[in-house]
């Protein structure tokens, strides 16, 4: 049955209009960052959600020598940086004296280094620049700097450039400010001197109870979203292996690093803790569900423009499509669902190829790190319906609309449901699988042998097909993906 017209999406969006409250939008705040990492485990944690956050913007990150190497630092934030395709974030060297003033390594250096060795893809040919103390300051406004190691090069920094501290927010840094109680600081004693001397202010995130990870995380149960993201990827990747799992989820039984990322996304889950200046979680809950959402939601998410965070009430869906909602969020996630939801209003069919779509896009989208109305889309689908209904699904779930001159549809004879996508210097091609084609075919094929396309019943079909598509077919398995440079 053909979903009715117009008056029913007017419809719809007054309802869920007078349910917004004044303050009619979630538009993430973007947070100016500067990232200095010592590249240990936890680290790579806090870098996987931090690469992929639509809430940050980060215009540097720098290698700092502690956990690692400074050599070994650069080399997996460089892997990292190419995993994510976060090749547009610059990312320097530790400075030349940047040595800290503990001469021997830590004990567990050759371990952590070893360990995302073996976890993160190489990169080839390095990319990396030099310190520069101007790495800490940014024409996009005062910066934070998110201190994950020793405070070593942001004191060189503000040495040789005392005038940086004007463009610094705050330094928000991983650990307690006291030297014999946090192994950062101990590393570099002079270096917290150095920067509280500047003048720059100071927060020191420590743990605390409600820090406490997840004990099913031993057991290796760390299902924690669709399993989609690169963020997620990374970190299941990284603690597949038992002695990791051991040391990051029990000898680091609580989060570390991530909770001062924590606290740069959202300071209302932190209290101040005994001195000035020193803040812990308050909310084990929130501390969690902020941390694991920043590690499966990418950067794909959508900003609401006219519409608050979940404004649509059950009661106004269909009842088919309202009897599995709560099914489809949980195996797709809600930004599959919002951007569904407004592709099959805006498509006034349900069918099998426009929720595809959506699910192409979104699965390129997470493939490239890619925010949304970021790509540059060039779709091979055939030029009439039903496949060319894909289009639609693409526009919507990525932003990409040819208003904008990021779409484009030039069809192929080939038959193959095909369409490129472009971000950031990387290339992918995404093909449905010719097993799903078949079966979409089959279907369709059942439908016309009763019935013919005047036939109320045959469009029932087709939206049962459509609906069965959206709950049970994941965007992570429907796709062929080959992935290159635009210059190959």
């Amino acid at each position: 049955m053909r979903v009715s017209g117009s008056s029913r999406l007017i419809g719809v969006l007054l309802i869920a209009l007078l349910a917004i409250p004044a303050v009619a939008h979630d538009v993430p705040i973007s947070t100016t960052v500067v990232i200095d990492t010592d590249m240990g485990l936890d680290d790579a944690v806090t870098l996987a959600a931090a690469l992929q956050s639509p809430r940050v913007d980060i215009t540097a990150i720098v290698a700092t020598e502690g956990v690692a190497s400074a050599a070994k630092c650069v080399e997996h934030a460089e892997r990292m940086l190419d995993l994510f395709n976060r090749r547009d974030v610059p990312l320097h060297a530790a400075a030349a004296s940047a040595k800290g003033l503990r001469t021997e390594p830590p004990p567990f250096r050759a371990f952590a280094e070893s360990r995302l060795s073996q976890a993160l893809p190489a990169c080839g040919e390095p990319f990396h620049r030099r310190f520069a103390p101007e790495a800490y300051a940014s024409e996009r406004g005062k910066v934070v700097i998110l201190a994950l190691g020793p405070l070593t090069n942001i004191a060189a920094a503000l040495r040789a450039k005392p005038d940086l501290k004007d463009g610094i927010r705050e330094v928000v840094v991983a650990g307690g400010p006291e030297p014999g109680a946090d192994w950062n600081i101990d590393y570099d004693r002079a270096a917290l001197a150095a920067v509280r001397a500047s003048g720059v202010s100071l927060k020191f995130i420590v743990p605390g109870p409600a820090a406490q990870k997840p004990t099913s995380w031993r057991e290796g149960n760390r299902t924690l979203g669709p399993g989609t993201s690169i963020g997620e990827g990374c970190f299941n990747r990284l603690l597949q292996v038992p002695d990791v799992r051991q040391h990051y989820v029990e000898k680091l039984s609580r989060f570390f690093d991530e909770v001062a990322f924590a606290y740069v996304l959202d300071a209302t889950l932190f209290d101040e803790h005994g001195e000035t200046g020193v803040f812990e979680p308050k909310d084990r809950g929130g501390l969690l569900r902020l941390l694991t959402r920043s590690l499966v939601d990418g950067r794909q998410q959508k900003t609401r423009v006219v519409f608050t965070a979940d404004p649509f009430p059950d009661k106004i869906f269909q009842e088919d499509v309202r009897r599995r909602k709560a099914r489809i969020i949980a195996a797709h996630g809600e930004t599959e669902w919002l951007a569904q939801v407004l592709m099959n209003e805006l498509h006034q069919h349900l069918g099998a190829y426009s929720v595809i779509g959506v699910k192409m896009g979104l699965r390129a989208a997470e493939l490239l790190n890619a925010p949304q109305h970021s790509m540059r889309i060039i779709s091979h689908v055939a030029g009439a319906p039903p496949v060319s209904c894909l289009n639609d699904g693409l526009i919507v779930s990525t932003g990409c609309t040819p208003g904008r001159r990021l779409f484009e549809h030039k069809p192929e004879t080939t038959g193959d449901v095909k369409v490129t996508f472009e971000y950031n210097g990387r290339r992918v091609i995404l093909c449905l699988k010719p097993e799903y084609r078949q079966r979409i075919r089959a279907e369709i094929a059942a439908l016309l042998q009763k019935y013919t396309l005047e036939d109320h019943e045959y469009w029932h079909g087709v939206r049962a097909v459509g609906l069965d598509i959206w709950e049970t077919w994941h965007r992570r398995d429907l796709f062929e993906v080959a992935t290159e440079r635009p210059s190959d």
